[in-house]
């Protein structure tokens, strides 16, 4: 499907109000479904799921200008999805990048959302500058050894990545994590990353502008990339909105089923 001039995968389970959904950085609707973290499949079939592969990530077709992979841009991107699927007014939601994602594109057009869905929300404001300095890195990396190289070097350490808790429990599925940059050419990921590497959540100041919309936030501890201090500020900053924070794998479980029902609540 053409959004934006560019080829997107994008799909689509389900009839009825919409929710659009973004995946976190170097993922993908397929390695989505191999973590299964969200239980897409149980999702209920009266609301259309709008799903899709950020620009140069699974199947979805290369930008070459790191600046394109900012989240101010992704977003413009989830409004064009929303668009290409009917949807005047819809549900907005992701995680990780995807959550960012969510973010401004709620920012830009306000008056489309219904609710948003933000979930683990990344390194913000003051944590920002550091993980800007590691995604510059992954970003040489991967413009040396490509994509299985890096997926290589993310498989082997996982702990940097995700909480040791997640890893203990879900063991073979973690191959999910680097399954969005096996594929990957060098040149690819240099872009994704050095755009990742650029960008930031909006002022906090500006938030104000999405204030009055309802949304549910979901993080987890022990994770640097996403820590839970970003989903606390943005609880502190969007007056409407409700804080759910897994403290354990079993907390974990449950978020599938909390964004299916906040998402019914509002659609």
């Amino acid at each position: 499907m053409e959004i934006r001039g560019l080829d997107f995968n994008v799909q689509t389970r389900g009839e009825g109000p919409v929710f659009v959904w973004g995946h976190g950085l170097s993922a993908s609707i397929e390695a989505e479904d191999i973590l299964d973290w969200f239980e897409w499949d149980k999702f209920p079939e009266n609301i259309k799921l709008v799903r899709y592969d950020a620009r140069g990530h699974g199947k979805s077709q290369l930008s070459k200008n790191p600046e394109d992979y900012h989240w101010r841009n992704l977003g413009q991107d989830m409004l064009a999805v929303a668009d290409a699927a009917g949807a005047e007014k819809f549900i907005a939601g992701g995680d990780s990048m995807g959550c960012a994602t969510t973010i401004y594109a709620a920012m830009q057009a306000p008056e489309r959302m219904k609710a948003l869905v933000l979930v683990i929300p990344p390194t913000a404001w003051e944590t920002r500058a550091a993980q800007g300095k590691l995604w510059n890195r992954f970003a040489l990396i991967g413009r040396l050894l490509g994509g299985r190289g890096m997926s290589r070097m993310m498989s082997g350490n996982m702990d940097r990545m995700l909480p040791k808790w997640m890893i203990e429990n879900e063991p073979g599925k973690l191959e999910g994590m680097a399954k969005g940059v096996g594929a990957q050419k060098g040149a690819a990921l240099w872009n994704i990353f050095k755009g990742a590497a650029l960008t930031d959540l909006p002022p906090r100041g500006n938030l104000k502008t999405i204030a009055d919309i309802p949304c549910a936030i979901l993080a987890w501890v022990g994770d640097p990339t996403h820590p839970v201090s970003s989903a606390e500020e943005l609880h502190r900053l969007l007056p409407k909105s409700e804080l759910f924070i897994a403290q354990n794998y079993e907390d974990v479980k449950t978020i599938p089923g909390r964004i299916r029902d906040f998402v019914a609540k509002y659609a």
